[in-house]
């Protein structure tokens, strides 16, 4: 998942938009349901369209195999933090 947002999260965004230099996060929310399917997205950060574009990488996420509990597939949720750093 590392990968796949470091390689797809567009970090020159950050610069377009005029945020202070400094270290940024957003933080984004999503389950993977019983069937492995990325559901539930959400982000925070410090302005909407860095959570927008948190939101676009996180649904570019393949297909994943579901947690299992008891040897049953569950759903589980996660939390994915991204960190940008703002410089001149």
């Amino acid at each position: 998942i590392t990968k796949l947002v470091n390689k797809n999260y567009r970090t020159d965004l950050s610069q377009e938009l005029g945020l202070t230099f400094g270290k940024k996060k957003v933080y984004v929310m999503f389950k993977i349901d019983k069937t492995g399917k990325i559901t539930s997205i959400k982000a925070r950060g410090p302005h909407a369209r860095l959570e927008k574009e948190a939101i676009r990488v996180v649904e570019l996420i393949p297909q994943m195999t579901p947690g299992k509990q008891r040897s049953r597939p569950v759903s589980v949720s996660y939390t994915l933090p991204i960190t940008l750093l703002v410089q001149e």
